[in-house]
């Protein structure tokens, strides 16, 4: 039987290789869509942080989380994904 951190990078690799672009509303909790939607408009972790009134420390775990789900490898990769994907977009 394998470990479940290995089973969940094995499944995170097939699906990369096959090019599928994971789903953001599925993959990520409530609050890492919130933390992605505040990195794309460019906020800092302390600034994540006071605005949801959470610790910093908290906000590297849910960056760390969706950086690992939609597997993107800095804060920036998870902007450019936001606004690519259409998850934030520019008031007119």
């Amino acid at each position: 039987m394998l470990n479940q951190r290995v089973a969940t990078r094995l499944i995170q690799e097939v699906r990369g290789s096959q090019g599928l672009t994971p789903n953001p509303f599925t993959e990520l909790t409530e609050r890492e869509m919130e933390v992605l939607l505040l990195i794309a408009d460019g906020q800092s972790n302390a600034s994540i942080a006071k605005q949801l009134v959470i610790n910093e420390k908290t906000v590297k775990g849910h960056i760390s989380n969706i950086l690992g789900k939609l597997h993107l490898g800095d804060r920036t990769q998870a902007a450019v994904f936001a606004w690519r994907e259409g998850i934030v977009r520019r008031d007119p």
